[in-house]
């Protein structure tokens, strides 16, 4: 019931023709629309534009003088004076004539205030006196020579063996057993060569062999032994030794 209300019961070929009959009358429209135009220019209306003229502006006012108003005097014949001191001849002559400016009154002083003396200048100026002074030269500046530095003799250090014997041990401390070595049961030696000081204390420790987890706990022990000052022909010096820690498990 559907089908028979939305689609038409014609023959398909019709159908077709008529679509393609309306869309080709479409097109031409279309085409018609717009080559029309193209083709007859005059068809197209004309656009009328609307022109305002403003009327024109009055004229302004005209500029006033600077300074206020130039007087003219006559002072030369021929020529006009202005206020401010120039000269204007007031027609154009045949021969060139020279103008000579007036001299100021008064006494006139030659040279520029504070300068040089001498000719030119202004005598007991500024300048002057400095150019008459007599220069002053500042004495040499010597540096005093630096102060030797005292060097302290160099401690011999020397290998634990023969005469060279370490002090009495006055503090020795053992080593804690790193809880993660037992529960590995891990055990072993660790073989520290150490350096002495003058005062005995340790002053280098480095590892020459033993198991990665008992080596921090056999340093942290060796950093604490103390021993007595070691002397060699009543002299102070430093003795390298080695030291051996046993970790061994219950």
């Amino acid at each position: 019931m559907f089908e028979q209300a939305t689609l038409t019961n014609g023959p398909a070929g019709a159908r077709a023709w008529t679509t393609f009959l309306g869309l080709s009358s479409q097109i031409a429209l279309v085409s018609l629309a717009v080559l029309a135009p193209m083709v007859w220019p005059q068809m197209l209306p004309t656009a009328h534009i609307l022109e305002i003229l403003a009327p024109p502006l009055p004229p302004a006012p005209a500029p006033k003088p600077l300074g206020g108003e130039v007087k003219l005097r006559p002072s030369r014949p021929g020529m006009v004076k202005f206020n401010h001191g120039l000269y204007m001849p007031t027609h154009v002559p045949n021969s060139p004539v020279p103008i000579f400016e007036d001299e100021p009154a008064g006494p006139q002083i030659v040279g520029i205030p504070l300068g040089m003396g001498g000719p030119g200048g202004i005598p007991g100026s500024i300048l002057s006196a400095l150019e008459n002074a007599v220069p002053v030269v500042p004495p040499p500046m010597v540096r005093p020579a630096p102060k030797p530095v005292d060097v302290a003799p160099a401690i011999p250090r020397l290998r634990q063996g023969g005469d060279v014997r370490l002090g009495a041990l006055l503090h020795k401390a053992e080593p804690q057993y790193p809880s993660i070595a037992k529960a590995a049961h891990v055990s072993g030696n660790v073989e520290l060569e150490c350096v002495v000081g003058v005062d005995g204390h340790i002053k280098e420790v480095k590892v020459k062999g033993g198991n990665a987890l008992l080596i921090r706990a056999a340093v942290d022990a060796a950093w604490q032994w103390v021993y007595a000052p070691s002397k060699l022909n009543g002299n102070p010096i430093e003795i390298i030794t080695n030291l051996m820690f046993t970790f061994k498990l219950n």
